[in-house]
């Protein structure tokens, strides 16, 4: 039954029979369709205004006729205006509002918002809703189905298709009781109309489903915590925090004058740049007129303290984020706990794996289906990470529901993995290192390894954050076995990862473990790492130092081999600083000590290292035979130490007066160097490129490849190459009649040699310094 009862339908068939047409007939004119004609005579479906405009036009009625078929003379229907307010602070976004606005005129009739809570979802939808609503007439509507709303339980289909039926005219009385008769009345109703209909925090795909419209003519906008694009012909859009400008700018707009752009930035970090802990903060310094911005921002700064900052009740972070989590089943509550332990920044499958003790494809699908539920969040494949208000929210939960011995087992477990990868992608990438080798053994999990060296590098690369934090964790925790392990495996690879910072805090950490374990054999090895450290940073004194306890410590404990290797970095350090002689005097004791253990790599390391002071020495002979015999030593798939022959053997070339033959030698190492991804070889083989250069007159060429040397030097922080690259960048400069700009070259050489005790590279730049001087008419260095 209709409103107006039995008497509308007796009331159309009249003035049509009167007209004298069939229902086809009246519906063609009046532009409806058949079915709406035979609806409305047979009470089935109720007519909505427009139709019944549409059937007054169409049969000419009079004003009279039209009252008597409305049913309702000198009242007009009412319109659902049923949309909350705009936000008054409502800023930014504007990458998703275009989104969705294109998304219309494309012709989408729904479009589904996904995301985290408090990411502000509903806030955009309604904000999309009131703009868009003149060109949806018929009126918006606006449903909470309580999916995640704890206090309220989920309305089942039946009241929410009622509510939206009665929100569009009809009374208690015209609904049906069953379920599928009412889902027909509802898309029935809505065939012919132009509604917005507003479906926030859907429990999941389905009961959306259940409520979309038969015919495209209204536009449904839903919300969720649950990824919705399996959602039949919507148009997904996942809504994450917004960037840090739109994050301040929303601050700005709630708090106006009250905050700068720095302090709103700030408010936005700590915040997580989540729109509802930003809404919360913004009421926070409303309701205390006598805060100042920096008493919240100290307020935000404790961890500890942070979540309660945004505590207001039911519409709290807490409040929101514990309703997300109490959907969800015991293993997901679980490993999310676990997943607040981490202390690096982002873990993987495997990972996961070790946390929730379960093999790699349950865990995979376990930690993809908290992203479904935007409670973890995914940045590229295979990697996940916490959101920094849910870390908080998971980490205080797995204190008052896990155990401190289920913690502790957990990173136990976590940092197991982190050896087991990190020790064999070190002892596939860092070849003949025995403690690389040894640990593999000793953490092994039974996992897969790397197939290759660049997959070795590519776990590294991925990881190395992660293992720093890791070493970081497990030494404040007082496990310094994991955190001599962790940072042993982490300096491993300095080489491919020249972060000066991060390999000196890593460093000191394994330096620290060794000591509080009295471990003689460890505390060796993390001298010796920690002496080729200073060294790179111009510390030589220092380095010497320290390389020279790890011999002496290593020679006690028996370990001549990689003694004599030890024994070699104080060579390549005396080198560094331009004192050839010595170096050289230095390598002949670690050869010596190398041979007499058998080592053929130790030897064939040194025999390598000793070609570089005796080419600066001018003993060219005498360099190609080391070189010789290094090489019948070193493996035959050792192509990172047969490259560093190449490089020696161009460098003699050049010294013998064939210039050319170096370049061609030089380039091709580069190009291998390049391959295999060592920072150092690349600068180091550049430079050499660059003398080349410069030797057969081809200046500009070397100005290129010294400046290249220049910006990787910088970049790895090393300022031995840097030195060595800004005098050959300032005699490239000369050559090229640049003489100002080489002036400005040698003088940072000469600053940088100075301050590191470089004899030879000082002299090197006040030579250049004369010449380029004395190019420009300038006075000479005395």
């Amino acid at each position: 039954m209709v409103d107006q009862g039995p008497e509308a339908a007796e009331t159309l068939r009249s003035f049509r029979l009167r007209a004298m047409l069939t229902q086809e007939e009246l519906a063609y004119k009046a532009g409806v369709s058949p079915r709406t004609v035979r609806g409305i005579e047979l009470g089935q479906v109720r007519p909505q205004p427009s139709t019944l405009r549409l059937l007054a036009a169409a049969l000419d009625l009079a004003p009279d006729a039209r009252a008597l078929l409305s049913g309702s003379p000198g009242r007009a229907a009412a319109v659902p205006r049923e949309l909350p307010r705009v936000l008054p602070a409502f800023a930014g976004r504007a990458g998703p509002l275009d989104e969705a606005f294109t998304a219309v005129e494309d012709g989408a009739s729904v479009i589904a918002f996904q995301g985290m809570a408090g990411v502000g979802k509903t806030a955009l939808a309604v904000r999309i809703a009131h703009d868009l609503a003149p060109r949806w007439p018929d009126g918006q509507l606006f449903l909470d189905l309580h999916g995640f709303t704890q206090a309220v339980p989920a309305p089942g289909p039946a009241s929410v298709l009622a509510r939206v039926l009665r929100g569009l005219g009809a009374t208690e009385q015209a609904l049906p009781s069953d379920v599928g008769e009412l889902t027909a009345r509802y898309r029935s109703v809505l065939a012919d109309r132009r509604v917005i209909l507003v479906l926030d925090n859907a429990a999941d795909t389905a009961q959306v489903e259940a409520l979309l419209p038969g015919t495209p003519s209204s536009l449904v906008l839903a919300t969720s915590r649950r990824d919705l694009s399996a959602l039949a012909g919507a148009y997904a859009i996942s809504l994450e925090p917004p960037q840090e400008d739109e994050a301040a700018a929303m601050l700005t707009a709630a708090l106006a004058d009250r905050i700068t752009a720095d302090e709103a930035a700030a408010i936005a970090d700590r915040c997580g740049r989540l729109p509802l802990a930003m809404g919360l903060a913004a009421a926070r310094l409303h309701s205390r007129p006598h805060w100042r911005v920096e008493d919240l921002l100290a307020r935000l700064t404790d961890d500890e303290r942070r979540l309660d900052e945004f505590d207001m009740g039911h519409r709290g972070v807490t409040a929101v984020l514990r309703s997300s989590y109490l959907e969800l089943a015991p293993g997901q509550r679980r490993l999310l706990r676990q997943l607040a332990l981490v202390p690096g920044a982002d873990v993987d499958a495997r990972a996961a794996a070790a946390l929730s003790e379960t093999d790699g494809q349950r865990a995979s699908a376990l930690i993809e289906s908290l992203v479904d539920v935007h409670l973890v969040e995914t940045r590229s494949p295979g990697r996940y990470r916490l959101h920094d208000l849910v870390r908080l929210f998971a980490s205080r939960l797995a204190n008052a529901e896990d155990t401190g011995q289920e913690r502790d087992e957990a990173l136990a477990r976590l940092y197991g993995v982190y050896l087991h990868f990190g020790y064999r992608a070190a002892a596939r990438t860092v070849q003949n290192v025995a403690r690389f080798d040894t640990g593999a053994a000793a953490h092994d999990l039974g996992l897969p390894g790397f197939a290759d060296r660049d997959a070795a590098l590519a776990w590294f690369r991925a990881e190395h954050a992660n293992l720093e934090s890791a070493a970081a964790a497990a030494a404040r925790a007082g496990l310094h076995e994991q955190a001599w392990h962790l940072a042993t495996v982490f300096n491993g690879f300095v080489s491919y990862h020249r972060d000066p910072a991060a390999h000196a805090a890593v460093n000191d950490i394994a330096l620290a473990s060794a000591r509080a374990l009295q471990d003689t054999w460890k505390l060796a090895y993390s001298l010796g790492d920690a002496g080729r450290r200073l060294g790179v940073e111009g510390r030589i004194g220092d380095g010497i130092a320290c390389l020279a306890e790890a011999v002496a410590l290593k020679r006690d404990l028996g370990e001549h081999g990689d003694a004599a290797l030890t024994l070699a970095n104080i060579g390549v350090l005396h080198r560094r600083s331009g004192r050839f002689a010595e170096s050289l005097a230095v390598y002949e004791e670690a050869l010596d000590l190398a041979a007499a253990t058998g080592d053929a790599v130790a030897v064939a390391t040194v025999l390598l290292n000793m070609a570089a002071p005796l080419i600066r020495l001018g003993r060219l002979d005498e360099a190609e035979r080391r070189l010789a015999e290094a090489e019948e030593r070193f493996a035959p798939g050792d192509d990172h130490n047969r490259n560093r022959i190449k490089v020696f053997r161009g460098n003699l070339l050049r010294e013998r007066g064939d210039a050319a033959g170096a370049a061609a030698v030089h380039a091709s190492c580069l190009d291998a160097c390049v391959k295999e991804g060592i920072r150092t070889g690349i600068t180091a083989t550049l430079l050499e490129l660059g003398e080349d250069l410069l030797a057969l007159g081809r200046g500009e060429d070397a100005v290129e490849r010294f400046e290249q040397a220049v910006a990787q030097s910088e970049e790895i922080a090393d300022h031995s190459y840097e030195r060595a690259a800004r005098n050959g960048l300032g005699r490239a400069l000369t050559a090229q009649g640049r003489t100002a700009e080489a002036v400005v070259q040698h003088e940072r050489a000469a600053a940088l040699a100075a301050a590191q005790d470089d004899a030879y590279e000082l002299a090197q730049a006040n030579r250049g310094l004369a010449q380029a001087r004395e190019g420009r008419g300038g006075p000479a260095p005395e």
